[in-house]
């Protein structure tokens, strides 16, 4: 059984890592992808945003709220994440978790964690560390896991 599992999370991508020591290195568990959060607005929508004229003038726009379908996404994967992390609980793969995820994304998991597991958390960084190497997610650790 690992020590510890760290999150490190954005919208649209995940990585799970395992720290066997208190001060040890993290080693990669998974690597996880949510495609539809990658996705153009335009490709998560069958058609185009509806079009309305200004209330005063000759303008007009589109409407629609791409930021919402993004947002929406993310709150899906954040459940998928918090599914993962539930099942390595459960079967005693870690004591502590530490989440270090872009702000939305930790809020998003906070609120899809049940209590159990959102018990074992140890700590959280706001920070979107997904692309950077493991030595440097372990720096934004605390020293002694």
């Amino acid at each position: 059984m690992a020590l510890a599992w760290v999150l490190v999370a954005n919208q649209s991508q995940a990585r799970l890592f395992e720290a066997d020591k208190r001060a040890g290195e993290l080693h990669e568990l998974e690597a996880l992808i949510h495609p539809e959060s990658r996705l153009n607005g335009r490709d998560l929508i069958s058609d185009a945003p509806g079009r309305t004229f200004d209330s005063g003038g000759q303008g007009r726009h589109a409407m629609g709220n791409v930021s919402q379908l993004h947002r929406l996404n993310g709150q899906r994967f954040a459940r998928e994440l918090a599914h993962a992390l539930e099942r390595g609980r459960v079967e005693g793969r870690y004591e502590k978790l530490y989440i270090v995820a872009e702000p939305q994304m930790v809020g998003s998991l906070r609120e899809a964690l049940n209590p159990p597991t959102r018990a074992v958390i140890a700590g959280e960084t706001g920070k979107n560390l997904v692309n950077c190497e493991a030595e440097e997610i372990r720096a934004q650790l605390p020293d002694w896991l």
